[in-house]
């Protein structure tokens, strides 16, 4: 019955082996965590700095979404046409 022996050894080395790793928040923080950027707290931005940073946002929410219309009525303006040229031929 020596086998029981390796597989004690096996499960305690599997044990050692889980305790010794670094949690992922350990990870996320060590590798976010920069000492040479600055924190820029946001409770400390100035009323123009958030009206100024809204508005690039909603431009950009409104670019994203003129995109996502033109796309949209292309497609379905190509779905269309190829619908009306299988119908006049077939």
């Amino acid at each position: 019955m020596s086998a029981a022996g390796s597989i004690m050894s096996a499960n305690t080395s599997l044990k050692n082996n889980r305790r010794s790793k670094t949690s992922r928040l350990e990870k996320f923080v060590n590798t976010t965590s920069n000492n040479t950027s600055e924190f820029f707290d946001p409770k400390k931005a100035t009323p123009e700095q958030l009206e100024a940073i809204r508005q690039r946002l909603q431009e950009e929410h409104k670019a994203i979404q003129k995109k996502k219309i033109i796309l949209t009525v292309s497609i379905v303006g190509s779905i269309v046409i190829v619908l009306t040229v299988l119908n006049y031929f077939l």
